[in-house]
């Protein structure tokens, strides 16, 4: 596997050997949504991968693999530097820092165990000039399985990149085992996150015209205009300010045989195995079934759905943002027949594809970030004013011939991003080993622990009835 340059000879760097690495236009986008959600109390744009292991991993060789890691790619351990010229920051890496390893032995083997644990670092505010924006969590079973927790801030990386994490963690610690030297000329791919080579997110919107950037840029502004329109929320918020506490985690699996009936379901329904827009389908379906507020034929469920700009199979970038949005919204007019609804959200989201949404997406992001204060703003206003249904996301699966970790088996794999009310929950979903996890995050005081349960059964019910 490829690994991405950090340390490029053009790079800035300061007297003592720090490197300065820009952001890139979705990375900056995700840090000032990081400071706005800090501005209003809440711990930031915060996501977790949790890897299970099905045997005991070697802690000296991982703390090894994490050294190099640190070495090679230094955002790892970097810090956030403000100017004060139109809201500029920068990573400023630390040299010699290595990547924080907490290690935790729990006294139960359970689920609940490992989502208690990870749920208080969801608590934790992380601010970026004085913490790292990945952490990771080794965490000790008592019958005998490890668990690796990867707690990071959006503005680091997006949800995709965590498996490309997780496998050049693993491959830098066969070099450990091979006492194999760290050798610069296997760094091969660049990214502008890492500060080496051309910006990848300027080269992907380059490939579409300087005129139809605009046009794109035109139709999402349109898409915006108009007079506000609330979603539908699965619990309708008592107040008209935040809830920013306490999160709470539930995971909910389908089984192999379970997962490949609905594979089978969406290829006849779509002629493809996207599975998005079945998930899609399925809950928006069972929060207006669930929800309380009133509901009319022209009620909307809405959400945004990120899209991976990576090629399939692609090993990096890694420690960035390489993604763009389009938008999945229905109507309480189109939610009764589940196979319909699934279809037309297949044939939506093409559409926005067809029209470059995403391009359009992208082009915003990269004007719109470099004004902090204004997008601080739009953000806050938008997420009072207009929420989304919830937050959500599709990872697909995990990257295939992935099973082992550090040479021990993986049982398990799946992300979890960050949620606040409202909307009060957030769904990511991703397949790992033939199963689909249903990864939800949620506001206790906002959605009771056995109203989130009810939600991910219903949910799964729906997809599989």
């Amino acid at each position: 596997m490829a690994a991405v340059a950090t340390q490029p000879s053009s790079a800035p760097r300061d007297a003592d050997g720090a490197i300065r690495n820009g952001f890139g236009a979705p990375d900056r986008f995700m840090y000032v949504a990081h400071e706005a959600l800090r501005s209003i109390g809440h711990a930031g744009f915060l996501c977790q991968t949790h890897l299970w292991l099905d045997g005991r991993i070697d802690e000296a060789r991982l703390r090894d693999a994490l050294a190099r890691l640190s070495q090679r790619y230094p955002i790892v351990v970097a810090r956030t530097v403000k100017h004060t010229k139109r809201d500029a920051v920068h990573w400023e890496s630390r040299p010699d820092a290595v990547c924080t390893l907490a290690v935790s032995t729990l006294e139960r083997p359970d689920t609940a165990s490992v989502w208690r644990y990870a749920e208080a670092l969801f608590a934790s505010p992380v601010d970026l000039d004085r913490i790292d924006p990945i952490s990771f969590h080794l965490l000790h079973l008592p019958d005998g399985r490890d668990v690796l927790i990867l707690h990071w801030c959006h503005a680091l990386m997006d949800g995709k990149a965590p498996e490309l994490a997780l496998q050049e963690i693993d491959r830098l610690s066969s070099e450990v085992e091979a006492n194999d030297p760290s050798d610069d000329s296997a760094l091969t791919e660049t990214s502008p996150a890492d500060q080496d080579g051309p910006d990848e997110i300027l080269t992907h919107l380059r490939r579409s015209t300087p005129m139809r950037r605009i046009r794109c840029s035109l139709r999402v502004i349109a898409s915006q205009m108009g007079i506000p329109v609330r979603s539908i929320t699965l619990v309708p918020p008592e107040t008209t300010g935040w809830v920013l506490e306490p999160t709470r985690i539930n995971v909910k699996t389908l089984e192999p045989g379970e997962t490949d009936a609905l594979t089978a379901r969406v290829k006849r329904i779509c002629g493809f195995s996207n599975l998005s827009p079945a998930i899609l389908a399925s809950v928006f379906r069972v929060i207006s079934r669930m929800s309380p507020c009133r509901q009319g034929r022209r009620t909307i469920f809405q959400t945004d759905v990120p899209l991976n700009l990576r090629a399939p199979g692609a090993t990096g970038p890694i420690f960035r943002n390489f993604m763009s949005f389009i938008a999945a919204r229905a109507t309480f007019a189109e939610l009764g027949n589940r196979d319909a609804l699934t279809r037309m959200l297949n044939s939506q989201m093409r559409d926005q594809l067809r029209r470059g949404i995403d391009v359009g997406n992208l082009q915003m992001m990269t004007v719109m970030s470099r004004f902090a204060g204004v997008l601080v703003s739009h953000m806050k206003d938008r997420l009072q004013r207009k929420p989304l249904t919830l937050g959500y996301g599709f990872l697909g699966p995990v990257a295939g011939g992935f099973d082992r970790f550090c040479g021990v088996p993986i049982g398990q794999l799946y992300t979890l991003n960050s949620a606040l009310s409202p909307p009060g929950i957030t769904l990511q979903a991703n397949q790992c080993q033939g199963r689909i996890n249903l990864a939800l995050t949620y506001i206790s005081d906002v959605i009771p622990t056995e109203t989130a349960g009810e939600f991910l059964d219903a949910v799964a019910k729906d997809l599989l009835a």
